[in-house]
């Protein structure tokens, strides 16, 4: 555990360096190997953010759950390396946005294209129902908002929200009390853009050669932890406590780099 956290504040420190030395969002990234003046060795050509399962290392940190919620780090489930991000939200019966979540700023510009992966994980108990339990989700930042969600409904995996793109991606119902991978491409263009979604490994939904953009803004935001968007207006329709876990989350150029598998 002590090893991945180090690993972590490392992959903070390249980062920052790249950064400093002119590579950006729209640049490029450090060589694979290749070490900064420090001698601390930069992330993998391809890579522009990746998270061992901290909170800390995200651009929110110290993040601030809304109402009674938790966001932390905890050593058990765990994909790899002994620790992962436990997103927790209790219903305290009122009304309103019930989020805990880790934030990446700026993950992406109009033109780019972007691999999203991370590892997510819920209780073999968990009660499948038929409201809303998003676990990541992607939104504009200049004027921000809610863009395109995945979450969890019934036994399904989904997408929706204002980006336009809406579907039934995978069922999960054999898929409690394991870890789900899932890695999302984003490419976004007005006319040659894309949306691909891999759960397990294996390519569930695919559009292509469509228009992708973030509404007006150009940049968007990457978010991950739970969000009982049912909540707002409803009590809970299965339980009144809900934890979603996150562990190996990466953004890169490829599948093969972005999938936690992988690394």
């Amino acid at each position: 555990m002590l090893r991945k956290r180090i690993r972590t504040r490392i992959h903070l420190l390249c980062v920052t360096g790249a950064l400093v030395g002119g590579l950006t969002l729209s640049g490029g990234t450090a060589e694979a190997g290749a070490r900064d003046d420090a001698g601390v060795r930069a992330l993998p050509a391809g890579v522009y953010f990746q998270n061992e399962g901290t909170v800390q290392g995200w651009s929110n940190y110290p993040q601030k759950p809304q109402k009674q919620g938790v966001i932390r780090d905890v050593t058990t489930p765990a994909y790899k390396g002994g620790n992962a991000i436990e997103a927790k939200q209790t219903y305290i019966n009122e009304g309103g946005g019930y989020h805990s979540e880790t934030v990446q700023a700026s993950t992406q510009a109009v033109g780019q294209d972007r691999y999203y992966g991370q590892a997510i994980y819920v209780a073999p108990n968990w009660q499948f129902h038929n409201q809303n339990v998003t676990f990541q989700q992607w939104s504009p930042e200049d004027p921000e908002g809610p863009w395109e969600l995945m979450f969890l409904q019934n036994d399904e995996l989904r997408i929706g929200g204002s980006g336009g793109f809406s579907a039934n991606v995978a069922k999960v119902t054999d898929l409690r009390g394991t870890w789900i991978r899932i890695v999302t491409r984003l490419k976004f263009h007005a006319t040659d853009g894309a949306i691909e979604i891999w759960v397990n490994g294996v390519k569930k939904y695919s559009k292509t050669g469509v228009t992708v953009l973030p509404k007006t803004s150009k940049t968007v935001r990457w978010s991950s932890g739970i969000y009982c968007t049912g909540w707002r207006e409803n009590p809970p329709a299965g339980p009144s406590e809900l934890s979603v876990f996150h562990d190996q989350a990466r953004i890169a150029n490829s599948y093969g780099l972005a999938e936690p598998a992988n690394w």
